[in-house]
């Protein structure tokens, strides 16, 4: 079932109604979960079916863009988040969901989790209520017969909880440290990721500080690594031209030491663009070499503590190589990958794999002697070519085009052209090899890892559908 607020966005628009925020606020606002769980929270998670007034239109364009194939599957679901929750949590109970949940239960959800002053490891639920009598009517009555839940009904929500134990804590932790809504660090990190329809956030450096929250997570063993610091965002949000799911890590560092503490490579994806037109997959991006430097020298001692790294290095030095100064010998300053079928990456498939790897400023003559034939060389071997000053190693079939010039390849890297590592996917080869009745209309995924400083960094998939 397409959530009700994505539907009646759909006929505002197609009708042309045209409403002023306020109301539009207050049909699709309204408090989050996070008002109502604790500020001391160490995770958190959420499920949003009633968008923002900023977020309607958006999913209303996004529908108009599916390919034909997924609005025909998504017309025939009766699916509802609600009532598989409630199955999920009360599985041995004859509820009936028509009657006794649905008439009151809101369209955001959310579950905490966190360490009690008694180092008992609680969580909470918290559902939106859109009646809290006919809520507390229902509760009451799965309470009579299901002994593990327990709730009370707070500020258009319904706390749902384990024991009384953890509603009393809930509610003392929140009168000592505010609700998370109120935590300046959880805030921080929400804006910067920004708002969706689902979401999750996880102080992992806090979870492996606390030993009832590391046993829990099974954490123990960080702190053989050291003082481990950082958290971790994920969003999953649609926008009004593609789905994304994001993930950002917040100042990651072990013993106060940052990746990229000061400054960051400068990025970028223009290495894909030389590709040929007719990748079906593209990886790679601008300044690898600079970052795995940087990753390297970071994590130095690890790497070179390892009980083969003597031989790799004498293998490395054999070739002239030594890194991590070296990295742009391999790598070059720009690479990047295309394969351009999907028969070789089929296990049961019978062709090699068909590709093209660039790479700007590597080192030409060490790539050639890498892909000489040998006694050990099995089928067909790689060509070795210059174009300028880049080095092309090839196998099978190129198109004679620029995979930048493609619409839907810029289409759907749009916006992420700083990335430091990046990830294309022409989906309109793969739905037509599915024997899809629409495969133009599927577009591309996009992928994008950036790194920033302070430790920080953001992972970004996007699909971006190509609507006929």
């Amino acid at each position: 079932m397409i959530p009700l607020s994505i539907v009646l966005a759909v006929a505002l628009v197609g009708g042309g109604v045209w409403a002023s925020m306020a109301l539009v606020n207050n049909l699709f606002g309204g408090p989050q979960p996070e008002s109502v769980l604790p500020g001391s929270s160490l995770a958190f998670a959420k499920v949003d079916l009633k968008p923002s007034g900023g977020q309607w239109a958006s999913y209303a364009q996004f529908y108009e863009r599916l390919p034909d194939t997924v609005k025909d599957d998504l017309g025939g679901s009766d699916e509802d988040f609600g009532e598989e929750l409630f199955e999920e949590l009360y599985p041995d109970l004859n509820l009936d969901y028509a009657t006794e949940v649905e008439p009151w239960l809101g369209q955001r959800f959310g579950v905490a989790v966190w360490v009690s002053s008694q180092e008992e490891f609680l969580y909470a639920v918290a559902v939106a209520v859109e009646d809290e009598d006919r809520a507390e009517e229902t509760l009451t009555r799965i309470q009579t017969e299901d002994d593990r839940l327990f709730f009370d009904i707070v500020d258009g929500f319904a706390i749902l909880t384990d024991s009384q134990e953890a509603l009393n804590d809930r509610n003392s932790q929140v009168e000592q440290h505010g609700s998370l809504k109120d935590n300046e660090t959880f805030s921080a990190d929400l804006r910067e990721i920004g708002d969706g329809i689902a979401m999750l956030w996880a102080d992992y450096g806090a979870m492996a500080r606390d030993e009832t929250a590391a046993a829990e997570f099974d954490l123990e063993d960080l702190s053989e690594v050291g003082e481990v610091t950082g958290r971790f965002a994920a969003v999953v949000r649609m926008e009004s031209e593609y789905l994304e799911f994001e993930a950002n890590v917040f100042d990651a560092g072990i013993d106060g030491n940052t990746l990229f503490a000061d400054s960051v490579p400068p990025g970028g994806i223009s290495a894909l663009h030389d590709l040929p037109d007719n990748s079906v997959i593209a990886l790679g991006g601008d300044g690898l070499d600079s970052v795995a430097q940087a990753v390297w020298e970071a994590n130095s001692a690890s790497i070179e503590s390892t009980p083969d790294y003597d031989d790799f290095d004498g293998i490395m030095r054999e070739l002239g190589v030594r890194l991590p100064a070296d990295f742009h010998k391999i790598l070059g300053t720009k690479t990047a990958l295309g394969i351009t079928d999907l028969e070789g990456l089929d296990f049961f498939g019978t062709g090699d794999v068909s590709f093209d790897l660039r790479l700007t400023g590597a080192d030409h003559d060490l790539w050639s002697d890498l892909m000489a034939p040998s006694d050990y060389t099995y089928g067909p071997t790689p060509t070795v070519t210059a174009d300028g000053d880049t080095t092309v190693v090839s196998l099978g079939t190129a198109g004679t085009g620029r995979l930048g010039d493609d619409p839907v390849f810029q289409q759907t890297m749009r916006g992420l052209e700083e990335a430091h590592l990046a990830l294309y996917m022409d989906l309109r080869v793969v739905a037509e090899e599915s024997e899809d009745s629409w495969p133009e209309q599927w577009g591309g995924l996009g992928g994008a890892l950036t790194f920033h400083e302070g430790g920080s960094m953001s992972l970004n998939l996007r699909w971006v559908p190509s609507p006929a």
